[in-house]
């Protein structure tokens, strides 16, 4: 029985090879190593049963070589079994995360992108850049992605309260906090001044925020320079994130996105003249739509400052496969180098390392941005 669990469990890593090796082009590339590989791993299989201290599950086995097998070729894809496949494409519908939570991964923990402004989850006291260790009794560590946000988004629809055990952002402690079922909405930007900079803030890098900050702006013309916040903003859509980069620093703004197997494409934006500085505020919570905006902005001329941007510009779509599918990354970001923001964000020009008691990064960012201007936008 367990000989012929291992057969399957290689057939089906064979086929999730195969359209994973087609998916991210490298099925010119297998040839003999997929001999290879499938042995390696019946043997590795036969190897755990056998000699580890403890009897490990065939199933875990499965979901964890799977897992690995998909991350190597997409960090953001996914292997999800048939018996979810049906949650899960209703997961990927929704136009908001639940209880207001935008996750993504670091160190194998669901990692905090984001948290909505008037969410559960800024109720509770959640901060973009903390790690989820558990989502009530079930271990997040270690477990796929979309588990722990599939268990979050049916809570929410239940109406069901969700205690969380999150790990700050310095790894310092840990403590439990509790999601409450709510209505979630995504706030308008904000603009305020710091002297003569514009500081903008945006929940949701999409076009309606666009055409809010073409107006709000437009009473801004005074200011030496604007910054664009985007530490923990990752919601939004690649063509609002080209026009809040043509709103904010005007002109024309271009990024253009690759794909497997064809011509990059190009999404492009006009905005109003506009001769301020811009200086955009990155770090590893600067994920999806908003990385877009921070490489349209710096493709204009911004600086960016702060750290190495989260990694993941990639519209995403499902291949069937054995027994589930797979989600893979269809189209990406092409960063100024020409190569894709997927697996590798967009780099700081000017590194800044926060501090506590202070936010050195908008400081920086603010000090830049009071500098006079350097040329007139397009």
């Amino acid at each position: 029985m367990v000989k012929g669990r291992h057969v399957f469990l290689g057939v089906s890593m064979v086929l999730v090879l195969v359209v994973v090796a087609v998916a991210s082009g490298a099925a010119g590339a297998l040839g003999k190593g997929l001999v290879r590989l499938v042995g390696i791993f019946g043997q590795s299989v036969a190897l755990v049963r056998g000699d580890y201290v403890e009897d490990v599950p065939v199933e875990t086995l499965e979901q964890g070589a799977l897992r690995g097998l998909v991350a190597q070729a997409d960090r953001g894809g996914a292997w999800i079994p048939a018996a979810a496949r049906d949650r899960y494409a209703r997961l990927e519908a929704r136009t908001l995360p639940a209880f207001g939570l935008v996750l993504g991964e670091r160190s194998s923990y669901p990692f905090v992108l984001e948290v909505l402004p008037g969410s559960p989850a800024a109720a509770a006291g959640v901060l973009a850049g903390e790690l989820v260790e558990r989502v009530g009794d079930a271990v997040a560590r270690a477990q796929p992605l979309w588990q722990t946000r599939l268990a979050l988004a049916e809570a929410e629809s239940e109406g069901r309260a969700v205690r969380l055990a999150v790990i700050d952002r310095e790894l310092r402690g840990k403590r439990d906090v509790e999601l409450k079922a709510a209505t979630v909405a995504v706030a308008l930007p904000t603009v305020e001044r710091r002297g003569s900079v514009v500081v903008v803030r945006v929940a949701s890098v999409d076009r309606r925020a666009a055409e809010w900050l073409s107006g709000a702006l437009a009473g801004q013309a005074d200011a030496s320079g604007v910054v664009v916040d985007l530490r923990g903003t990752a919601l939004g859509d690649r063509v609002g994130a080209v026009r809040v980069a043509a709103a904010i620093a005007g002109g024309s703004a271009e990024v253009r996105f690759g794909r497997k197997g064809g011509e990059p494409s190009a999404v492009k934006a006009e905005g109003p003249a506009r001769t301020w500085r811009v200086v955009v505020c990155a770090d590893a919570t600067t994920g999806g739509a908003a990385e877009v905006a921070a490489l349209g902005l710096k493709l204009r001329g911004a600086t960016v400052t702060g750290g190495e941007s989260y990694g993941d510009t990639g519209e995403r779509a499902a291949v069937a496969a054995r027994d589930g599918e797979l989600w893979l990354a269809t189209s990406w970001a092409l960063g100024p180098n020409g190569e894709p923001l997927l697996g590798a964000g967009l780099k700081p020009d000017e590194v800044v390392r926060p501090r506590r008691g202070g936010d050195a990064v908008l400081d920086r960012a603010v000090e830049l941005a009071s500098a006079q201007p350097v040329r007139q936008a397009a």
